[in-house]
């Protein structure tokens, strides 16, 4: 099972969440829309897994961007593997010039985004996700205009598969190469957070 979390001002709706959603058609796949507010994201997360996740088997998380930081999180959480694509790990760098109404690109909420919520956002930050490692898997476009990819993989190569693409932007314009990491990454993963844990924290592996 996989679940999607979306970018800030995204949905479930996303190009990126349909193009996984149909990739791996044959697995369950959710893609849910979340509130803007961070406290009522990570409030709607929790319950929406705590809702599937299954008795046998854990759901896989792919986070993009915003949603990387929340991923990033809620694997910690529910002890679940995580994909992490162009991640905003560090929103008060990334999100800060964002401060100020917002409209979603997708359902034309408003809302508005500033210090106090930026100070909720922070409440979820892993600032040292080496030392608490679940299974992860790092995709990063060194093109990226928005964050600095050298500053992710320096966060995650000691504990985690790591890729970084030539080129790209924040979009992330390696969609197609990623589908077989995933599905590598997936196999190795999936209901061995314990070992992939321990693997990844002591030997680390990485791919530029």
């Amino acid at each position: 099972m996989f679940i999607y979390l979306h970018g800030f001002n995204s949905s479930g709706e996303s190009a990126k969440g349909r193009f996984y959603a149909e990739q791996f058609h044959e697995l369950e796949f959710h893609r849910p829309s979340y509130p803007a507010d961070p406290d009522a994201a990570i409030t709607y997360l929790s319950n929406y897994l705590i809702e599937h996740i299954g008795s046998t088997s854990k759901p896989l998380l792919i986070g993009s961007s915003l949603g990387g930081f929340y991923a990033q999180y809620l694997s910690r959480q529910f002890n679940t593997g995580v994909v992490l694509i162009n991640p905003a790990l560090e929103p008060a760098m990334t999100l800060k010039p964002y401060f100020g109404l917002q409209t979603n690109f997708y359902t034309n909420e408003q809302y508005y985004f500033g210090e106090p919520e930026m100070k909720k956002l922070l409440h979820y930050d892993v600032s040292r996700p080496c030392v608490n490692p679940v299974p992860t898997l790092l995709l990063l476009d060194k093109g990226d205009e928005v964050i600095d990819y050298r500053r992710s993989l320096a966060v995650y190569r000691d504990c985690g598969e790591c890729h970084s693409f030539t080129g790209g932007d924040h979009q992330f314009q390696h969609l197609q190469e990623s589908v077989p990491l995933i599905r590598n990454f997936m196999s190795k993963s999936v209901n061995k957070p314990t070992y992939f844990a321990y693997f990844y924290k002591f030997y680390g592996y990485i791919n530029q």
